[in-house]
């Protein structure tokens, strides 16, 4: 399939979406539905595309990871819009199109320029998106600081080094501003920032807001080096045991553990990238659910939750420990220190999934959010259980094959196990029903002062302001330089 087809079928759901909104009331949620499931599947082609040989269209190149990684964002996506939307959300949903195409463009764009202006784009439809019923003033902060950061990153690598290309590799400040970009983007701050989407109509742009930043940024900071990947390591495991010793899990503290986690893994094996972004994916979408699902469909969330085996998030912690392990040891006391953090990580989220298995009791949950969260398990055990080509692996990263396809299945078959005994124990035959702790939801709670919200507000439109000053200023560069060849225009 044409790669422009699976960059514009979003733009063509949402405007569809936008006409359905002056449909009769009782065909929208039909209408909604049929459309996330479209931009599912599209999303799905755009990242199993990706997995096959690139394919270039104008300033972009569909390939690994960053193709896989920013499809598989979009899909996520569109399935918190179809499980979590209803009549009222369809102009939502619409957003979600826009921002898609506008992230998708953006994320797999060669060129540094033509990136940037179509990242500023995607954000524009985001800030819509969180403005819907109310204003989200933290999370509007937020997109604004991480695109601020993100650009100064790009024009110092393009205007010291005169490449107008998107940077494989980045160093000193430039380096920081992209890992201060994604930080404040992806959801690693607990409680504020892009965390105020959660439990909203504005849910869905969870998985954009981690899957772009980690498609564009994720290969320039694998080069970070192995201390970055113990701070981010012992980061994820503050946040899982500050979400555990709570009486109350806090949805944006059990949300920002994988993504600390896959910023770990990435650095400190590059090669992990694509795997640990998936499992971040799954994890962050599956918070996402949390609040509209029970009983089961929670308990196997953990798994995904957890990064346990045999799913897509197993795969990047055991491709990350092999080149860790080996390392440990030797003269450099930083690998030794990513691998017992490693093993601290796996006890971690064997503890988290085993709560979110206790805390599951016979309760109704609403049928789109259940299924969502069934395709999500499915999806996660399927590329757990692949071949490690299909996840940018090579053959002999995680060892024989046979060997870890039997260990898989073998551990598959014993996690449903202690899952099912874990359920019973919860809900039990007696009567005995375990106390049903409720998620919650944190975000940062600001003044009603008009005068407050005025000046964040104005804060975020002079920033803004800012980073597209310096876009057009780059341009401005590029172009006395020849940045586009003429082929791709």
């Amino acid at each position: 399939m044409s790669p422009v087809i699976l960059y514009s079928v979003h733009v063509v759901l949402a405007l569809l979406l936008a006409g359905a909104v002056f449909a009769p009331r009782r065909w929208r949620r039909a209408i909604l539905v049929a459309a996330a499931t479209i931009g599912s599947a599209a999303g799905i082609a755009l990242a199993v595309a990706a997995a096959g040989d690139e394919a270039v269209w104008r300033s972009t190149t569909l390939g690994q990871p960053r193709g896989v990684i920013a499809g598989a964002a979009v899909a996520c996506a569109w399935l918190l819009a179809g499980a979590l939307g209803n009549d009222r959300t369809l102009g939502s949903a619409a957003l979600v199109g826009l921002a898609s195409s506008g992230v998708l463009l953006a994320s797999l764009n060669d060129w540094v320029v033509p990136g940037l202006a179509l990242w500023l784009a995607s954000s524009v439809a985001l800030v819509a998106l969180l403005s819907q019923d109310e204003l989200r003033v933290g999370a509007l902060l937020a997109i604004g600081l991480s695109d601020l950061a993100l650009v100064g990153a790009f024009a110092l690598h393009a205007l010291d080094d005169r490449v107008w290309t998107v940077p494989e590799s980045l160093g000193g400040l430039p380096l920081g501003l992209a890992l201060a970009s994604l930080v404040v983007r992806s959801g690693a701050l607990p409680l504020t920032g892009v965390w105020e989407a959660l439990d909203s109509p504005a849910a869905p742009a969870l998985p954009l807001f981690l899957g772009g930043p980690l498609a564009l940024l994720g290969v320039p900071l694998s080069a970070a080096g192995p201390w970055l990947a113990v701070a981010a390591l012992v980061a994820a495991l503050g946040l899982c045991g500050a979400a555990l010793a709570g009486r109350e899990l806090s949805l944006s503290l059990l949300g920002s553990w994988p993504v600390w986690l896959s910023l770990g893994l990435l650095v400190a094996a590059p090669a992990a990238l694509q795997a640990g972004a998936l499992a971040a994916l799954f994890a962050v979408t599956m918070v996402a659910l949390c609040t509209a699902t029970r009983g089961v469909a929670r308990a196997a969330g953990g798994l995904l939750l957890g990064f346990l085996p045999p799913t897509a998030g197993w795969v990047a912690i055991v491709a990350t420990a092999v080149p860790a392990f080996d390392r440990a040891g030797g003269p450099s006391v930083v690998w030794s220190l990513v691998a017992g953090l490693l093993l601290l990580t796996v006890a971690a989220g064997v503890a988290l999934a085993a709560r979110l298995a206790r805390r599951s009791a016979h309760n109704t949950s609403e049928v789109r959010p259940t299924v969502a969260a069934s395709v999500l398990l499915i999806a996660g055990l399927c590329l757990g259980l692949a071949p490690p080509s299909v996840l940018g692996l090579a053959r002999d990263t995680l060892g024989d094959f046979d060997r870890v396809l039997s260990l898989s299945g073998a551990a598959l078959i014993l996690a449903l196990v202690a899952g099912a005994i874990a359920y019973r124990r919860g809900a039990g035959r007696a009567g005995f029903v375990a106390p049903e702790v409720e998620a919650t939801t944190a975000t940062l709670v600001y003044s009603e002062d008009r005068a407050d919200t005025a000046v964040m507000v104005g804060v975020a439109a002079l920033i803004a302001v800012g980073t597209l000053a310096v876009v057009i200023y780059l341009a401005i560069e590029g172009l006395s330089y020849g940045f586009l060849p003429p082929s791709n225009l």
